[in-house]
């Protein structure tokens, strides 16, 4: 089985100018040790978009609701192919779309990343569009799936809303499973990067991963993570939105979708 914890927290900027958290996450696991699959999305909505954190949260929403309906029709999720994972982002985009001409509004005012994997014990499917990052771990070896995607611009990004995200968008099949992954949104890349190697920084995971696998009270250490990503000394690092989601496996029970 999988223990998680997630927090996401306004940025000082949004505090100011008065606007909601831009961010939205996700975490399921679908099925038992053996069909099954850990679930988990992260999506930043622009800052820039009247309806970013909306758009962020149609979109975890949205590859929650495939996963679970492929789960339903085939039993499982341990042969999931990429084009599969390609066709959810696609119907994601659509399932924003569509909401956005319902409301009378251009797809751009939705605009957001999006972060995700599905982690089985045979397979783990990772997919990413914008910045933002995904760190697995297995075998006591950490490591960046994509490296955040930056624009021709300073701050910013590619998004699942923008006409040419087919060309954009990263998708990877990874053979075999994962004990721990970290899914975070910009705001959190200065603490859990190292960005002269291009390489996870160990010393923010290691000891964030081993709480998780430790800790009975799970809703305790999601507000220690919450008073953490809200200290000044964080917030100093920077001022936009964060997201943080950790996930561990614990155990290979049998466990279903409650």
């Amino acid at each position: 089985m999988w223990r998680s914890i997630c927090q996401s927290v306004q940025g000082g900027r949004h505090r100011l100018d008065g606007a909601d958290c831009q961010d939205h996450s996700l975490v399921r696991y679908i099925g038992d040790a053996t069909k099954g699959a850990l679930i988990a999305c992260v999506a930043d909505g622009a800052g820039t978009s009247s309806l970013g954190s909306l758009g962020s949260r149609l979109s975890c929403e949205a590859i929650a609701r495939l996963a679970m309906n492929r789960f339903e029709e085939t039993q499982t999720l341990a042969d999931l192919q990429l084009t599969e994972v390609v066709q959810w982002c696609e119907r994601a985009r659509r399932h924003i779309e569509g909401v956005a001409e319902s409301r009378h509004r251009e797809i751009r005012d939705f605009a957001t990343t999006l972060c995700g994997a599905v982690i089985a014990r045979r397979q783990s499917i990772f997919f990413q569009i914008g910045d933002g990052a995904i760190v697995a771990r297995r075998h006591g070896a950490l490591g960046v799936v994509f490296w955040p995607q930056s624009g021709e611009y300073l701050n910013t990004t590619s998004f699942l809303t923008s006409p040419d995200f087919q060309e954009r968008l990263q998708v990877r099949l990874v053979q075999g499973g994962f004990t721990d992954v970290a899914l975070f949104t910009d705001g959190v890349e200065r603490l859990a990067l190292q960005f002269d190697s291009l390489t996870p920084h160990a010393p923010f995971f290691y000891p964030l991963f081993a709480e998780v696998r430790a800790i009975q009270d799970v809703d305790a250490l999601a507000e220690d993570l919450k008073r953490f990503l809200e200290s000044d000394s964080v917030t100093k690092m920077n001022d936009d939105d964060k997201t943080l989601l950790l996930a561990c496996r614990i155990a290979d029970e049998v466990r279903h979708v409650a």
